[in-house]
């Protein structure tokens, strides 16, 4: 076990990566999350946990960690999860304090079910956090995704939180990465009417502004602040550009088998008013789907059954 005050304000994992020996990122994450390091005697599992000047930080290498045996066919490496708490979650965990779990559910997972004989995400991370965590007795989720997309899931460690985070769900500002087969304007905006109760009469106009992350000469992939709620508005918008989210409806073409929905940010604010913002990587199926794709200011070449436009048509909008 080695130990090292921490001189300047820093990411844990560029501390490790700088002080702890790691020969990689990968090395000194995973050593993170199997709680090997701690933080003034307080064990930390997010890579990125801002550390103080002044604290401690404490490691112990993986390789240091489990010491195997002569003839070990495996048993050594499963022994470094012995320990309940230092069991790795079944999903990827991109926040968590005494109050809150926020974790990625990927795509093809249903989220919840009432059917208990459903394995589904949050019963998944329930049974993680029995044994993991069993000081925490009373988990709620918080937010749903449905099967066909993935992105950030909340879970709340007391019904109080949970209640306070559902009551103010709608005014969070949320991000998403939507992928779309088409091409569109780089970095405008999409606009289109909420449908209206009356149905000789438009709903109000919305406007989604977005960025272009990346473009092939298929698929486009954009960034939105918004969330699964203002999908099927989005989408109809889309489809006067002759889009279509991929995956999205028996209609849309399926290359990745899943949606091109991801929520990937989700802002929210604690009882006491404190802020947070949790962010969460590009899926990989995105990344592999918008290979060899051109950056935010290209413009694609026109396909033979595709309608785009040109930047000129489109009208930039700032916020």
């Amino acid at each position: 076990m080695e130990r090292k005050l921490v001189e300047s304000e820093m990411v844990l994992l560029d501390f490790l990566m700088d002080h702890g020996g790691f020969s990689t990122r990968t090395r000194a994450r995973t050593a993170i999350k199997a709680g090997l390091v701690t933080v003034d005697g307080t064990m930390v599992r997010i890579p990125s946990t801002m550390v103080a000047a002044g604290v401690t930080i404490t490691w112990t290498s993986l390789s240091k960690a489990v010491k195997p045996k002569d003839f070990d066919l495996g048993g050594a490496a499963k022994s470094l999860h012995k320990d309940p708490k230092t069991m790795p979650a079944p999903y990827d965990i991109v926040h968590e304090d005494e109050h809150l779990i926020a974790y990625v559910k990927p795509a093809g997972m249903v989220f919840a079910s009432p059917k208990p004989q459903v394995k589904t995400s949050y019963t998944r991370m329930r049974e993680w956090m029995s044994k993991a965590r069993p000081e925490c007795k009373d988990v709620h989720f918080v937010n749903r995704i449905e099967k066909e997309s993935s992105g950030i899931c909340l879970i709340a460690k007391d019904l109080q939180l949970r209640k306070h985070l559902q009551d103010h769900w709608d005014s969070a500002e949320t991000g998403m990465y939507v992928v779309v087969d088409g091409h569109l304007p780089p970095d405008d905006v999409i606009t289109a009417f909420e449908p209206s109760e009356d149905a000789k009469k438009r709903g109000p106009l919305r406007e989604f502004p977005y960025r272009t992350m990346r473009a092939t000469s298929t698929h486009t992939m954009l960034k939105f602040r918004m969330c699964f709620n203002d999908v099927p508005v989005l989408m109809s918008g889309l489809r006067r550009h002759s889009c279509m989210v991929v995956g999205k409806g028996k209609e849309a073409p399926d290359p990745m088998g899943r949606s091109g929905l991801h929520l990937y940010a989700v802002e929210i604010k604690g009882l006491d008013g404190e802020q947070q913002e949790l962010k969460s990587r590009v899926p990989n199926e995105f990344l592999q789907l918008m290979k060899g794709g051109k950056g935010p200011k290209a413009i694609p070449g026109k396909s033979a059954n595709k309608k785009t436009r040109s930047p000129q048509e489109g009208t930039r909008h700032t916020r």
